[in-house]
């Protein structure tokens, strides 16, 4: 009986640092995935993104494991300091957006605005008629296709594409007519799950 009980203790200790073993060499096997550095809203090309090592069996299929598709847009926000998930990257359907240059005031445009974020177009009245006509949101979540990195105008405004819908073009083009123009960050925040196309 003593021999049986002394057999069944070692037979536990040895399994017991056989599973040990092979929990230590699965999580010291590691898989590099990509993490954001900077908020990225829907529809935005996956850019700034940072390798990270993790453990495979804490990655799964779950994170991207190697450099995004070269069409890849994200279908949902990733917030800075996130890992980028798999399935949060799309192929973007053929869209009937238009590009539309406009000059901005550096002043009136969100700090380092990159492509793929958001912003909300306003427009106020020029200066003859400032304050009598108060400003109006032209575009609500228009999408920033690309931004100058120098000034190209007299008074240093930067140009920022947007990529608006064919039905909001004429109001852009009339808002930069007419007044001056100021772009809102919309936060990732405040953004669902949505078509890439919206």
């Amino acid at each position: 009986m003593g021999d049986a009980r002394l057999w069944l203790g070692i037979a536990l200790v040895a399994g017991s640092v056989t599973v040990g073993a092979v929990v230590m060499t699965a999580d010291r096997d590691t898989v590099t995935v990509l993490r954001a550095s900077r908020d990225l809203s829907v529809g935005a090309v996956p850019e700034g993104l940072e390798p990270v090592a993790l453990s495979r069996l804490a990655a799964g299929d779950a994170y991207l494991t190697g450099e995004p598709p070269v069409d890849a847009v994200l279908r949902w926000p990733v917030r800075a300091g996130e890992l980028l998930p798999a399935a949060a990257l799309v192929s973007p359907e053929p869209q009937q957006h238009r590009q539309v240059t406009v000059a901005v005031d550096p002043l009136h445009a969100p700090i380092d605005v990159r492509p793929g974020d958001r912003v909300d177009v306003w427009s106020s009245p020029g200066s003859s008629s400032r304050g009598a006509v108060p400003p109006r949101q032209v575009v609500a979540e228009a999408r920033i296709a690309s931004v100058s990195a120098d000034p190209v105008g007299v008074g240093g405004e930067i140009a920022v594409v947007l990529d608006p819908p064919p039905d909001d073009v004429q109001a852009v083009v009339e808002a930069v007519r007419t007044g001056d123009v100021d772009l809102v960050a919309v936060p990732v925040d405040s953004r669902a799950v949505a078509t890439v196309n919206s």
